[in-house]
């Protein structure tokens, strides 16, 4: 007789994930979204005057899509559960495992299998979308200092928001009241508690909300980015990459025109 281990149940439950048309669905319409919505917005900025081009606006630009579209994850948890409550399969899985953690384990390992691969690519393929409309000059590069950290960190944040759904799903085992408090505890009470808060523990609270903690990997890459400007390389008589007249500095919005030696990073002074 087989006995049940681990590896197997996690085998069972990433197939019964991976079968379910709903699945790729769910990933296919939300990567499709995100990158759409990161060319519209990446369009949209780059056709005005004065577009801006330092990093914490390409990369703000490029994972707004994110933001938006990666709260359907969560749902999308919720119901990796609750739908075999509501199907009945769920008496089929215990009565094979009868233990509870295993099982849930495994669905959370599955979860996170399908859905981060998922989310990197469409993060990697938002920033190249929203980019694709910019001065070649002013364009990240997916291999500069720190790109690698945003496209993680964007990517972090829905596969966070699944595994929260997941949990909800199975406390409560119903969709409807699954998705409620879904909906109030990662749009609903953060708001509330921005502005019921005072000032001085607001911000240290509100950093470990799910998008706001997601997006906290993405500000960091921002500080250790190199500034571009629009001015083409090739007129550039610096050293590197980055080098040459004309480098932007962002402390205090001042610009400082002139040599350097080097690239100038946006946490430092010019």
């Amino acid at each position: 007789m087989i006995g049940v281990t681990f590896p197997r149940v996690l085998h069972a439950e990433y197939g019964k994930l991976r079968a379910l048309r709903s699945t790729w669905v769910v990933f296919g319409t939300v990567t499709l979204l995100t990158v759409a919505l990161a060319g519209v917005i990446g369009w949209n900025a780059n056709r005005l005057p004065g577009a801006d081009h330092t990093p914490p606006g390409i990369l703000g630009r490029a994972f707004l899509g994110i933001d938006v579209f990666s709260l359907v994850l969560g749902v999308f948890g919720i119901l990796a559960v609750t739908g075999e409550y509501g199907s009945g399969l769920i008496r089929s899985t215990f009565a094979a495992v009868p233990a509870r953690l295993p099982v849930l384990w495994a669905k959370a390992i599955a979860t996170a299998a399908l859905a981060a691969p998922v989310m990197l690519l469409a993060s990697a393929a938002s920033l190249v979308v929203s980019q694709s409309f910019a001065p070649s000059a002013a364009r990240l590069g997916l291999d500069d200092p720190g790109v690698g950290r945003a496209i993680i960190g964007a990517a972090a944040a829905p596969v966070a928001l699944a595994l929260i759904g997941l949990g909800l799903g199975a406390l409560l085992r119903h969709t409807a009241t699954a998705i409620t408090t879904y909906v109030l505890l990662v749009l609903v009470l953060p708001a509330l508690l921005g502005g019921a808060l005072p000032d001085a523990v607001r911000d240290h609270v509100l950093k470990y909300v799910p998008v706001a903690a997601g997006a906290g990997a993405v500000r960091g890459a921002e500080r250790r980015q190199p500034v571009h400007d629009a001015e083409p390389r090739a007129s550039r008589p610096g050293h590197g990459r980055l080098g040459g007249a004309g480098a932007r500095g962002r402390r205090g919005g001042v610009v400082e025109a002139g040599p350097v030696t080097g690239p100038q990073w946006a946490d430092e002074p010019a």
